[in-house]
């Protein structure tokens, strides 16, 4: 059947493996357990007793999710979603891997299954979309208990049905020694409605969303960098392992048509500004007394010893929106936040002809500032 034919239908496929190859240590196993066997077994079994089939029999009651446009989910070589009229589809990915984007013993898998979902959702926000289908892949040590990845699905569910999210089926395989996650999510928006990269002019204002650095901050008290304040301890590793995508405040901003360009903050806020400057082929000029730092990342600060502005700059997943508004639109933007009760937006800087982002210090003196921010393949590069 030609994929025309779908769209003539108004019907969309989406990969959503269900029969696949098993690992040659799983046939050997050979065991077959019922549901119920699973269900009373999961604290204690590792998935070289489950098997895949076995694993994905287990959650599919657990992801069953009603979300509107459904027509197949879990189950089928493909999950099937109507197609909305007027709209574009949007498609994004990330990968997280163990002791590259988390350290197991140091994030609940509550926590890891919600984050592998959010900074997905991330993305779908920042190009003003709505959230419709999840798929999962993962890559599971032999020795993993089930308990464990049932905990990464329940965390996932539950962001799901915070955000209206289905999960539509994924993939799951061996790994040799690490947990691999890989998460799909497909959106979609109104066409003359999608925020990109590449609208931002010259003499346009730069906003953020909210503060920045706290999530960096989190990362360095879990690797023991730093010693946070009696108290402060949770809100900061909460700001690094749980991240709230800002998808409702994503789709407000695009719907009004007031802002010319978007990205969510995952790198850090010089290396995703820099994509917007270069994707508009502009520059920017950054103002280093409006970039919004928390009070607790400013007491952190104070009692470790570090300056909070560079942990704002380039510390990365704040997960945060940055956006540009023409000047004309000043009030509009002000007005938007406070009509959908929404923390007013923070003025950071201005859009600029030139290339490169400069920084303006208290005393009026100018930096040039290095897109610097997470580089998988340079990891020491900040």
């Amino acid at each position: 059947m030609k994929s025309s034919q779908f769209k003539e239908w108004g019907i969309l496929t989406f990969f959503s493996k269900s029969a696949f190859m098993l690992p040659a240590f799983w046939i050997e196993f050979n065991i077959y357990m019922s549901i119920n066997e699973l269900h009373e077994r999961s604290g204690d079994l590792k998935f070289n007793e489950i098997g895949e089939f076995g694993f994905i029999d287990s959650i599919k009651g657990r992801c069953a999710i009603p979300t509107q446009g459904v027509i197949k989910g879990i189950g089928d070589d493909c999950a099937v979603m109507s197609a909305p009229q007027g709209r574009v589809l949007l498609y994004t990915t990330d990968m997280l891997v163990q002791d590259i984007h988390f350290m197991i013993e140091r994030i609940p898998f509550y926590q890891l299954g919600r984050k592998a979902i959010a900074v997905n959702l991330s993305d779908i926000a920042a190009m003003g979309g709505r959230p419709l289908v999840a798929l999962i892949s993962l890559a599971i040590p032999a020795e993993t208990e089930v308990e464990a990845i049932h905990e990464f699905y329940r965390g996932m569910r539950d962001i799901c049905e915070q955000y209206n999210l289905f999960i539509g089926g994924g993939d799951t395989v061996a790994s040799p020694d690490k947990l691999v996650i890989n998460v799909s999510v497909i959106g979609d928006a109104k066409k003359n409605e999608v925020l990109y990269r590449s609208g931002a002019g010259p003499g346009e204002m730069i906003y953020l969303a909210g503060p920045v650095g706290d999530s960096a901050a989190g990362l360095k008290i879990l690797t023991n960098e730093i010693a946070p304040p009696e108290g402060m301890r949770d809100y900061f590793i909460k700001a690094h392992n749980d991240p709230a995508p800002l998808v409702e405040t994503g789709e407000i901003i695009a719907a009004s048509g007031l802002a010319s360009a978007m990205i969510d903050l995952s790198d850090g806020l010089l290396s995703d500004l820099g994509h917007i400057c270069e994707e508009s082929k502009v520059g920017a000029l950054l103002f280093a007394e409006k970039i919004p730092i928390s009070p607790e990342l400013t007491m952190l600060a104070g009692s470790a010893g570090f300056d909070p502005l560079e942990l704002a700059l380039s510390g990365g997943e704040d997960y945060q929106l940055v956006f540009t508004v023409p000047m004309e639109h000043e009030q509009g933007i002000h007005k938007l936040f406070k009509d959908h009760h929404l923390h007013p937006p923070y003025h950071i800087g201005e859009i600029g002809q030139g290339p490169g982002i400069r920084m303006k210090r208290a005393d009026g003196s100018l930096a040039e500032l290095q897109p610097m921010g997470f580089n998988h393949f340079n990891r020491n590069r900040r």
